[in-house]
């Protein structure tokens, strides 16, 4: 009998090791996934807020021809990204060099508004960072913070990329919320 109890332990020995190393597994798959989806998202942002810069762009040059005043250039070039943050869910937001947020989805309530120091809930002062980010480097720099998720106003991890327009003071960028990616992934994974 106790011959019949040591093999039992033995294999639960096995079976209990067995279950750890595929949770192990499974863990460092899981962040090796999640880390590289989490970099695509965040290089994906360059391009799409170079193509905002180009629009800013155009509408700055339409002015420039005399086409639009400055007014109409700016609240058409506004009205196009409010557009398209409508229409491809994006997470795009411009604000001035007073601080002035002019578009964002997320925190339509502030729009028209000072938000200079609007603060995350590590006490990180948003826009500045933003404005850092943009202004202050070259060719536009990458932000993480906490921003608000969804209307209830619980506030998730945030990757973001800006860049400065200087003709018209204007900052621009989006970002990606982490939990978006963890959800992809998390769907991805459980769907197979």
């Amino acid at each position: 009998m106790s011959k019949a109890i040591s093999l039992e332990k033995k294999l639960l020995l096995i079976a209990v090791s067995l279950s750890l190393l595929f949770i192990g597994l499974s863990t460092s798959y899981f962040l090796y996934v999640r880390n590289n989806v989490i970099d695509q998202r965040r290089c994906a942002l360059e391009p799409r807020i170079h193509f905002i810069g180009t629009l800013i762009n155009g509408y700055y040059q339409r002015y420039l021809d005399g086409d639009l005043s400055l007014a109409q250039a700016q609240q058409q070039a506004i009205d196009e990204i409010h557009q398209i943050n409508q229409v491809n869910k994006n997470y795009i937001f411009v604000f001035n060099d007073d601080y002035l947020l002019l578009e964002s989805v997320n925190n339509a309530t502030m729009r028209n508004q000072n938000v200079k120091e609007a603060r995350d809930i590590n006490g990180v002062k948003l826009y500045q960072l933003l404005y850092k980010e943009a202004v202050y480097r070259q060719n536009g720099g990458y932000s993480h913070y906490f921003y608000h998720f969804n209307a209830d106003g619980t506030e998730q991890k945030k990757i973001s990329y800006s860049q400065y327009f200087k003709p018209w003071g204007w900052i621009y960028g989006e970002g990606v919320y982490i939990l978006d990616v963890d959800t992809s992934i998390f769907n991805m994974m459980t769907s197979y």
